[in-house]
């Protein structure tokens, strides 16, 4: 059973029209997008940096939502990867607190960890109000089924994702049939669910809809003719990388062009997905009553991220600051706030917007967003101190990072290097502080290391021996399956030698593997 936020209504409730209700009870759409940069939309995050901005892509309905809503110049994923954040956001914690970190978390494989009992968003506004329905489309979050953590409508078929946590490239996994060229990354899809569930309940009864999309990761995908907007338009200033593939060298296969023309081509149809909804929700005339939420589950799978340094799957802020666009019901309009957030504020906020008078579950590491949202330079009460990142990973740098006030602290978790930057005035990450100011990072460091003891943080250690023992187990099943395979064969010297040579392919894999993680133990810098 599911340990829920308890729920109590009043029984006047069953007299008021579910009409009525919608009007008291505002409705959520968070639309979490993958891998997307902090600065790969047209809006410009930062009004002082020109580099915020994409000059190429195009996103016409975010700047139109960026209009009559805010938009966040330092809002941070939970994560540089997004398995981890795709669970922090859910729930309203970090992932060091949850205890999946990073991509492939074996301690957590290890422990065979669940979360069904944590209390999620759609928890959330269903203990609010009991007439709220909730939906998650698109990209699930590994290890665990969206209805099991209090979804009503999902795109799960016979209880499992059509694509589960994985990069839209199937219409199935199991027997990896490709998508159709005028559904890339499902994107398509998304849109029809979406607007088919607005349709649905928009204006009858209030609604949490979370769309996670599988765009833009890669393999890229995209439609043709998006391509052929691209490649046919002007590049800007900041779009000067190599030459695009000309129409003569486009394969006839579904490689069709030069990754920057998917890239964009994939924002465009993200963003018409967006103005989808937007014109859903007029027509049920709910615009004014509904949060739009527009982010990314990491930091930039590619680079540059305009100014910032780094990108996915390392703890720079271009692996960490994300886009962030709100418009909604009291949101300040036209304005950007600058004011630090991080996405595990999403689940106090949603508790407060949906008016709950249930108490909060415990061991939350986010504060609602409400004064940023409604005055720009609020402030936002959280249980703990700063933002902390804690990325104990087997296959790059391991780090625990550090954002508190306008400093942020990095440290190696092997080789205790450290580096500190002031990133409200540096956001750029270029002059390390740590010299000059070791009173600071060693305050930063007592406030970091408190906080990791509290919540027993997964050590690197623990996981390096986790996965040597991963390995070792690959290694046994893949001997074990070359044995069945060599007596099935009873002699089929074709046969013997398919069984071979694929043995030899894992065993190879898993050595580099290994290698890959003693390389890693000895402490690379970052």
């Amino acid at each position: 059973m599911r340990t829920l936020v308890p729920f109590v209504f009043a029984t006047v409730a069953t007299c008021i029209s579910l009409s009525t209700w919608a009007t008291e009870r505002p409705n959520f759409i968070i639309i979490y997008v993958d891998d997307l940069g902090w600065a790969d939309t047209a809006v410009r995050m930062m009004d002082g940096e020109p580099e915020s901005a994409s000059d190429f892509h195009q996103t016409p309905n975010l700047e139109a939502l960026a209009q009559r809503g805010m938009k966040f110049s330092c809002a941070y994923a939970p994560s540089p990867t997004c398995t981890p954040s795709r669970k922090s956001i859910q729930f309203g914690k970090t992932p060091g607190r949850l205890k999946y970190t990073f991509v492939h978390d074996v301690l957590a494989l290890e422990r065979k960890l669940k979360w069904q009992d944590e209390v999620s968003l759609a928890d959330i506004v269903k203990a609010a109000d009991a007439d709220y329905i909730t939906a998650h489309f698109g990209k699930g979050m590994a290890g665990e089924q969206m209805k099991t953590i209090g979804y009503d409508v999902t795109d799960e078929v016979d209880g499992n994702a059509d694509n589960g946590n994985f990069h839209g490239e199937f219409i199935s996994l199991k027997d990896r049939t490709p998508l159709p060229e005028n559904n890339p990354k499902r994107m398509a899809s998304l849109e029809k669910s979406s607007t088919d569930f607005i349709r649905e309940h928009g204006g009858r009864r209030p609604f949490f809809m979370m769309v996670s999309h599988y765009a833009v990761h890669v393999p890229h995908a995209a439609r043709p003719d998006l391509i052929e907007k691209y490649r046919n338009l002007p590049r800007g200033k900041y779009c000067q990388d190599e030459d695009y593939l000309p129409s003569s060298e486009i394969s006839r296969s579904r490689r069709v062009s030069h990754w920057r023309l998917q890239y964009a081509a994939m924002i465009d149809e993200v963003d018409q997905g967006l103005g989808a909804i937007v014109d859903a929700l007029e027509k049920c005339e709910q615009t004014e009553n509904t949060f739009i939420i527009f982010t990314s589950d990491n930091g930039g799978g590619l680079t540059p991220n305009g100014t910032l340094r780094g990108g996915k799957a390392n703890l720079y802020e271009g692996g960490l600051r994300v886009p962030f666009v709100v418009a909604g019901p009291g949101v300040l309009r036209g304005g950007q706030c600058d004011v630090p957030i991080a996405q595990w504020d999403l689940l106090p906020t949603l508790h407060d917007y949906s008016g709950s008078d249930q108490p909060l579950p415990a061991g939350l590491d986010g504060g609602s967003l409400r004064s940023v949202f409604e005055t720009r330079d609020g402030h936002v009460k959280r249980p703990v101190e700063g933002f902390v990142f804690h990325y104990p990973c087997y296959f790059a740098p391991p780090l625990s990072v550090i954002r508190l006030g306008d400093y942020k602290l990095m440290e190696h978790l092997l080789t205790g290097e450290q580096k500190l930057f002031n990133v409200a005035d540096d956001y750029r990450e270029q002059k390390n502080l740590i010299m000059q100011q070791p009173a600071k990072a060693a305050e930063l460091k007592q406030v970091m290391t408190t906080y990791l003891a509290s919540i027993d943080a997964e050590e690197i250690q623990e996981v390096y021996r986790a996965r040597f023992a991963e390995l070792e187990r690959f290694e046994l099943q893949a001997r074990y399956v070359h044995t069945q395979a060599m007596r099935r064969a009873r002699g089929d010297e074709k046969a013997i030698a398919a069984a071979d040579e694929r043995l030899e392919k894992d065993l190879m894999r898993f050595e580099k593997n290994r290698e890959e993680c003693r390389h890693a133990m000895q402490g690379k810098t970052f």
